[in-house]
């Protein structure tokens, strides 16, 4: 495999795992507004906490940034179910994030 099929791969997979669903658009700060309740409702779980194949079914939206280890907000239903950060883990809110299951 060359260096451009990797590329490809990685994209692809991507798009497959949040459905082709992706940024809603909202300014900075609107996400950060939205961070912020997060983190303040929400519980830290790191990576242990989550199952992968929950947000599956879930909106991607990812911080309007162009930091490569942006921060991303998960979305189900229009609820807000979780904050991933880069180097730490999740935050989830249980109450949304319990409710897909």
């Amino acid at each position: 495999m060359n260096t451009q099929n990797v590329r490809t791969a990685a994209a692809e997979s991507t798009e497959t795992r949040v459905k082709g669903e992706d940024n809603s658009d909202l300014s900075p700060a609107e996400f950060s507004d939205l961070y912020s309740w997060i983190r303040a409702n929400g519980e830290f779980t790191g990576v242990a906490g989550v199952h992968w194949a929950r947000f599956a079914e879930m909106t991607l939206i990812e911080e309007p940034t162009p930091e490569p280890e942006a921060l991303k907000i998960y979305v189900r239903n229009g609820y807000p179910v979780a904050v991933q950060e880069y180097d730490t883990g999740f935050v989830i809110v249980r109450e949304y994030y319990d409710a897909g299951q």
